[in-house]
Parts: C-alpha cells; sequence; structure tokens
C-alpha cells in the first residue's frame, strides 16, 4: 500500500521584524561575550604563578592556547554577523487556500515562527555548572567533573541517562590522566584521595 503524500499549496509575504544597524546584528553579542572571556584567559595566563618547579611545557600552555582559540572564534564569529546580519524582513508561508496549513491562528492568518531561546537548557546548564563548583573540593575532579558532563549532557536533551553516566565517568577520567600524566599537575582528589 502507497502512502500519500499531502502537499499544500501556499503564497508568501515578508514581514519586516528587524530594521537598523544594531537591530539586525543582535548576534554581536556572543562574540562580545567571548572577546571578554578571552581578554580574561590572557590575562590570568599571563599573571598565573609558575612555580620554579615546574618543567616545560609549563602550566601556561594550555591556557594561553585556550585563550587564542577563544579570541580567533570570537573575531571569526563577528566578521561573520558583520558579513552576513540578521535579514530585515522575513518571508512567512501563506496558505492558498484557508486550512491548509496547521500554522493558522484562530482568525486563519499564518503564525509567524521565530526561533526562541531554551531557557530550560540554559539553566540545566547554569545549575549543572553552579553543583561542579560547589563538588569540586569535597568530591574531587573524578566525580564532580563526571557530575558537570552528565548534568550538561541531561540540560542539551540527552535522553540516554545510564550511559551518559559512564561516558561522563570515562571523560573525567580522561581528563584527570592528561593532567596528570601528560602536564604533571593534579587534580583535586576530593573523598577519593589515597585510592588513585
Amino acid at each position: 500500500m502507497s502512502g500519500v503524500i499531502r502537499t499544500v499549496s501556499v503564497t508568501r509575504r515578508a514581514v519586516v521584524v528587524a530594521d537598523g544597524f544594531w537591530r539586525r546584528r543582535t548576534g554581536l553579542i556572543v562574540p562580545g561575550l567571548m572577546l571578554v572571556i578571552g581578554l580574561a584567559l590572557v590575562v590570568g595566563t599571563v599573571t598565573m604563578r609558575v612555580p620554579d618547579t615546574a618543567t616545560s611545557p609549563g602550566p601556561q600552555v594550555f591556557p594561553a592556547i585556550v585563550a587564542a582559540l577563544v579570541l580567533v572564534v570570537a573575531v571569526l564569529l563577528a566578521i561573520d554577523v558583520l558579513r552576513r546580519p540578521e535579514a530585515a524582513t522575513v518571508e512567512i508561508a501563506q496558505p492558498a487556500a484557508p486550512g491548509d496549513v496547521d500554522d493558522l491562528d484562530l482568525d486563519g492568518e499564518p503564525v509567524e515562527r521565530r526561533p526562541t531561546s531554551n531557557h530550560r537548557a540554559l539553566l540545566g546548564a547554569l545549575g549543572t555548572v553552579v553543583v561542579f563548583i560547589a563538588a569540586l573540593t569535597p568530591l574531587g575532579w573524578l566525580l564532580a567533573g563526571a557530575v558537570l558532563f552528565w548534568g550538561i549532557a541531561r540540560a542539551l536533551g540527552s535522553q540516554r541517562p545510564v550511559f551518559d553516566v559512564f561516558l561522563a565517568l570515562a571523560i573525567s577520567s580522561i581528563v584527570q590522566l592528561a593532567f596528570s600524566a601528560g602536564l604533571g599537575l593534579n587534580l583535586p582528589p576530593g573523598i577519593l584521595e589515597g585510592i588513585f
């Protein structure tokens, strides 16, 4: 039995949603925040107290790489927003015959669909970071890092909590090994002190 494909005949109309230089470039907020974060990382890296016993490459290398990447991405994002600003008009599909499309309000007018913020994901991610900060010293990196990775995955919509636990522990362990074996730095051990 063949399936039936529903076709809809539509007309389009343009709606002015934003005008002016700054209203069409609200995307510059993210590169601006990234620029501030990158500059804070640069200042923190330059003013870092490096112990005399530090070996090459030293504890300033990784933060310097991250700061450089953040600054480069911020500049590239800003260039992209300046080159391709938000559209001044948005085309809205309007049905050629009333009732053909489900995106109609009660008066039969097409409903404008605009991107919205995912407040639930944002609050979940912020809550996870707060819990991570509070738990880092008492639990140690291995467990607190696993909580961080698991919580962020859940906030972003992962539907596999058991898999996420094992993946979070694996990522946290890899980071622990990278810092201890690769850089010679010890992350906080917390309640697992003496076990590892």
